[in-house]
């Protein structure tokens, strides 16, 4: 584990280095995570290469930087990382929010991806609905997060899973309660503000590949079938679980990323 400094604070990252010959990959946590929910998974993938892992701002060891983190400045922050860590190329992984830095990133630096992987993410932009919702996520935060991270984290669990993922429900609610509520607020702001960049998956310009939840509630899996037709998108897995197929589906997530990177 390592601490980078970055604008008027410091960044949390962890490298595992690997089999040169391989093109590292980078993993970018979602809303409420860390570099932590990749525990079980990155120990597989690094036998074959490098892994990266970055706390992105406000989450975990990462600083925050501002009242809104937007999903670019996010980017800022992970080309930071990457650049210490001379990494001229790479594929980069993201999960939920992650998804939504690492679509920001490819507008950005295109020339430094290899693929891009949305891990249970979307390319698509918050609906006027979801707004609204952002913003009394942001009010209750502001109000008690303690009780809204309480409240929040077993909904991103599909149901069924509640019971036999007790665990590690009550782990993820522990590394979410170490989070300020400046952070939380300001990826709420930005997350509700990001960009649609559907464009990115239709242009067919980088390798694209979608791994998603036939349970998934947060990010709706007749919704991804229809986006994930895009011409750029050239590798999918579908989970039999939700939005924490990470967890709930953790072999099957580690062989399929491990697959889509291994291809190229």
């Amino acid at each position: 584990m390592a601490l980078l400094p970055f604008k008027n604070g410091q960044l949390h990252y962890q490298w595992l280095p690997g089999n040169p010959a391989q093109k590292p990959l980078v993993l970018l946590h979602g809303f409420l995570e860390d570099s932590r929910m990749w525990d079980g998974l990155s120990q597989a993938w690094n036998t074959h290469g490098p892994v990266l892992m970055i706390d992105l701002p406000g989450h975990r060891q990462s600083d925050s930087f501002a009242a809104v983190h937007t999903m670019e400045l996010m980017a800022e922050a992970v080309d930071a990382v990457v650049q210490f860590c001379q990494l001229p190329s790479f594929h980069l992984l993201g999960h939920s929010m992650g998804g939504y830095v690492a679509l920001a990133y490819a507008e950005l630096h295109p020339e430094k991806l290899e693929q891009v992987g949305l891990f249970f993410s979307t390319p698509q932009a918050d609906s006027p609905a979801r707004q609204v919702m952002r913003d009394k996520a942001a009010e209750l935060v502001q109000q008690n997060h303690n009780s809204f991270i309480r409240a929040s984290i077993p909904q991103l669990f599909d149901t069924t899973m509640h019971e036999a993922f007790q665990p590690a429900i009550h782990l993820q609610i522990n590394h979410s309660l170490e989070m300020s509520v400046d952070g939380i607020v300001a990826a709420i702001q930005g997350m509700k503000i990001r960009k649609d960049r559907t464009h990115i998956l239709e242009s067919g310009a980088i390798s694209v590949g979608v791994f998603a939840g036939k349970l998934d509630t947060i990010i709706p899996f007749d919704n991804t079938e229809k986006w994930s037709l895009a011409t750029g998108v050239n590798y999918r897995y579908t989970s039999p679980s939700g939005h924490m197929g990470h967890i709930t589906h953790q072999e099957g997530c580690i062989d399929e990323v491990q697959r889509w990177w291994l291809r190229a």
